[in-house]
């Protein structure tokens, strides 16, 4: 039995992560799994992946803030809501600044519905909150997604987009897999008809890893998760039991608004740099497209040494013929 986790709980949570890591591959048209088998299963969800997504949201707000922000919401969805941590998230980031009138929660499972909705008034006390099964024909100020795609059924993702072109702000998170993140990029296509990217973009052209020649290219990046995860029994006991590198949380994610985005004018590194004898490669997405440019160690020993531990940054290169700078 474990010290922080029963051993009908600690398998809850491997069926869990079986059903979960399994709905990328689910077959065309195959219905996607329900998995919220009790309000226990909820509570652990929470506990346990949610917390990872809530760092990755974390992630993807610290850079939207680098790039200027989105302006506060008076209205929110949270398209998928499952426990609620986006919006969770994205409420304790905005909260010194007013939090918005009303927020709408909508999910097809009555149970994570309800969880959600009562997460947020515990933690916001007189907050709006609705919740509903049906998507609201409505256009909201902020629409939230997170790691939806994968569980689509074949006639959701219309609606989805349909809302999000609605919307005067979009934040959609979704896993770092190759395939989860290169579906995420589709969808920014269909979005740059009536949205500007804020990030992770640092332009508005078309998506460089999508064109030809670039099949086995993604665009992920990675999250750092809280330094006391790796001192924490709790955790070290997640790690054991249910193998989750706790170094690794790869996400893929798009911050659209409807005003226009002033660009920065320099390549977003992606991934992670991939250090050689004397070099490291780097996948740099700018303007001109994505491609792997190398960067030698003695023309720059600083910048070498500091993309060593650059995961979970915000990294801006420019080009200077073939030599790469990073941007202050």
């Amino acid at each position: 039995m474990g010290t922080y986790f029963n051993q009908k709980d600690l398998q809850t949570l491997r069926e869990l992560r079986a059903t979960l890591l399994g709905m990328e591959q689910r077959p065309d048209g195959e219905a996607a799994q329900r998995y919220w088998a009790s309000r226990r299963t909820l509570e652990l969800y929470d506990q346990v992946f949610a917390a990872r997504i809530g760092w990755k949201w974390a992630a993807v707000l610290d850079e939207v803030e680098q790039r200027g922000g989105l302006p506060a919401p008076r209205t929110v969805l949270d398209w998928g809501t499952g426990t609620g941590v986006a919006a969770r998230t994205v409420l304790r980031r905005i909260a010194a600044s007013g939090l918005p009138d009303q927020v709408v929660l909508l999910d097809r499972d009555e149970t994570a519905r309800e969880f959600a909705a009562a997460s947020l008034r515990a933690e916001f006390p007189g907050l709006a909150v609705e919740t509903t099964a049906e998507v609201p024909e409505r256009a909201f100020d902020l629409v939230l997604a997170s790691h939806v795609l994968d569980e689509l059924e074949d006639d959701d993702l219309p609606p989805l987009i349909a809302t999000a072109a609605a919307a005067d702000q979009v934040l959609w998170v979704e896993p770092g897999s190759m395939v989860t993140s290169r579906r995420l990029g589709a969808q920014r296509a269909v979005l740059l008809e009536t949205h500007d990217v804020v990030a992770p973009c640092p332009h508005r052209g078309a998506c460089g890893v999508l064109a030809e020649g670039h099949e086995r290219d993604w665009c992920h990046l990675f999250a750092r998760p809280p330094a006391e995860v790796h001192t924490t029994g709790e955790w070290s006991e997640i790690h054991r039991e249910l193998r989750i590198d706790l170094r690794s949380l790869p996400y893929s994610f798009l911050a659209l608004r409807r005003a226009p985005v002033e660009h920065p004018g320099a390549g977003r590194l992606l991934g992670r740099p991939r250090f050689q004898k004397g070099r490291v490669l780097l996948d740099l997405c700018d303007a001109e497209g994505a491609e792997t440019r190398p960067m030698l160690q003695r023309t720059d020993k600083a910048l070498f040494k500091a993309l060593k531990d650059c995961a979970g940054e915000v990294v801006l290169m420019e080009r200077d013929g073939d030599r790469l700078t990073r941007r202050p």
